[in-house]
């Protein structure tokens, strides 16, 4: 769980109007799943891989079926009974056939994209990450050489979370891209982009002014109301 926290942002996503850690629960899921299903008599050795576009899982398995999972046709098999009871008790794991519908709604929920679980002698779980997800934590060359003494605080590594619930709020009066670029001390566009206004955008968090016409020059984007 450390080595994954250490190496994947935690993407601000919201499962209704509550904050989750789509990140934690993806890697609870998929950690869990690694050593709950794993064939212990098997010699193949387990990995877990993180690479720029995604998560990959392996670990031998006394596989019941061979191909691709679905969602909706999957009936989930218990392959080692007295340890997934462990893992409920200790709570790192829910009811059998739970670790694999978390998994997609946390997916789509931090980088949009499906999981992937092949069941094989050895059973591969894909996770699809966002650019989001593995960039850099804190500002890009082009942010640091432009960024002014008075503004360097604002360019700093600082909470993302902060950031964007502070975009939230100041979208409570339609904002334009440039006025939200320099409310958080930004001067990268696609940085911007894809870290900020596209996830809340997707997030329902915000909305555009002019919906229609997406790339109008007088395009604004305001704080979504609840009760729109």
């Amino acid at each position: 769980m450390e080595f994954g926290k250490k190496h994947l942002n935690d993407v601000f996503t919201l499962d209704g109007i509550q904050r989750v850690s789509s990140r934690d629960k993806i890697l609870r899921e998929i950690i869990s799943n690694l050593l709950m299903h794993r064939d212990f008599s098997s010699g193949y050795v387990p990995k877990l891989v993180i690479e720029r576009d995604k998560i990959t899982t392996e670990n031998g398995n006394l596989a019941h079926g061979h191909g691709n999972l679905n969602l909706k046709t999957y009936r989930p098999f218990a392959k080692n009974p007295p340890i997934a009871k462990v893992f409920r008790e200790i709570g790192l794991a829910d009811e059998l056939g739970s670790g694999m519908r978390n998994s997609y709604k946390y997916t789509k929920l931090y980088s949009g994209g499906e999981p992937v679980f092949t069941e094989a002698d050895v059973f591969t779980t894909i996770i699809p990450l966002s650019e989001a997800a593995t960039a850099t934590v804190g500002p890009t060359n082009q942010d640091t050489h432009q960024a002014t003494p008075q503004d360097t605080h604002q360019v700093t590594p600082q909470d993302p979370e902060q950031r964007i619930l502070g975009l939230i709020d100041f979208c409570s009066t339609p904002r334009s891209k440039r006025e939200m670029m320099d409310h958080i001390g930004l001067t990268d566009t696609k940085n911007f982009r894809e870290r900020y206004l596209v996830p809340l955008l997707e997030a329902g968090n915000i909305e555009m002014t002019i919906p229609d016409k997406p790339n109008s020059p007088n395009q604004k984007y305001r704080r979504k109301q609840l009760d729109r």
